[in-house]
């Protein structure tokens, strides 16, 4: 039974191999030795198990599985490793291995709540690519999908109510209200995202800590334990801290430290995953002629590959 049964399954186990990469593309292990070794043996007993049934339908489905194997092999050794391109609201991000300009949405305070923001994929000679969070668009042999991140959409008042002008010096969205806490710090043992904000009116340099839900709950926040919430700490223009000046707020509480409201809402900001996958159209191609040779060996009337 073995004798039969492994060489008619090397060449389906083969192709779900090769296809798992467009299902996982982030697994960095596709792009190691091992795997394009798994996919050699594959392809080996493949052409063996061809070689001993022979009939033109056999070779129709070695065929196809082989150029299967081929599209996998080459996306796996030569195709780096998943990048995971992230901007503020309103830049533009270069892809020159796609051809193309990522374009990163303003986002209101409503978007980054609901999670929504689609980033806009542009490129000279070819139409405009919205991707949204699901979606997964492929260009040539490159798979593009969102990642969704943490982030907040701050609002600063001061004590009569005026809105505040947010700005982030080190950000290239210098006016954007968006946190992306694209840094890393340790509190209390706790691996935390990070951002800063200065509100300039108002002579005050802001930290931003962000909490899930979980990071909240083993820190045992005061009020705020299993909530997702974000821990400002409020410093003045020389980045002195201010007695006192420090606490949570979870999405849509507004707090009062070192004389500013601060209003937060919680949510998250698009990143833009770009992974290498298997050639499309050899995928395409390659499992049609196996498929087809399958079904034709199927129905009894040309040379069997599963013989």
């Amino acid at each position: 039974m073995n004798d039969r049964f492994l060489p008619q399954a090397a060449a389906p186990a083969a192709i779900a191999f090769v296809l798992a990469q467009d299902l996982f593309p982030a697994w960095s292990g596709f792009h190691t030795w091992q795997y394009a070794a798994v996919l050699a043996i594959l392809a080996i007993v493949v052409l063996q198990h061809a070689r001993h049934v022979r009939g033109t339908v056999a070779l129709l489905g070695a065929a196809g599985a082989l150029i299967v194997v081929a599209a996998g092999v080459g996306s796996g050794l030569l195709g780096p490793d998943t990048e995971i391109v992230q901007r503020p609201p309103g830049t533009v991000a270069p892809l020159p291995d796609v051809g193309a300009a990522a374009f990163f949405p303003n986002a209101a305070a409503s978007a980054i709540a609901a999670g929504t923001a689609a980033i806009v994929l542009r490129r000279l000679d070819g139409p405009a690519i919205e991707i949204g969070p699901g979606d997964r668009r492929f260009v040539s042999a490159t798979e593009l999908q969102l990642v969704s991140s943490p982030a907040a959409y701050v609002e600063a008042r001061d004590g009569s109510g005026n809105r505040l002008t947010i700005t982030q010096p080190a950000n290239p969205a210098f006016l954007s209200p968006v946190l992306l806490f694209g840094q890393r710090v340790t509190i209390a043992g706790a691996d935390l995202p990070a951002d800063g904000f200065a509100v300039p009116a108002a002579r005050r340099q802001i930290k931003a800590f962000y909490f899930s839900k979980d990071a909240s709950q083993r820190a045992r926040a005061r009020g705020m334990a299993g909530v997702e919430s974000v821990l400002f700490a409020v410093d003045d223009e020389a980045g002195k801290s201010i007695p006192g000046a420090i606490g949570f707020a979870r999405s849509g509480q507004t707090i009062v430290l070192g004389g500013l409201h601060l209003h937060p809402t919680l949510g998250s900001y698009p990143s833009l995953a770009i992974s290498a996958v298997p050639f499309p159209p050899a995928l395409l191609i390659g499992g049609l002629l196996y498929f087809v040779a399958l079904g034709l060996s199927l129905i009894g009337k040309h040379p069997n590959i599963v013989s």
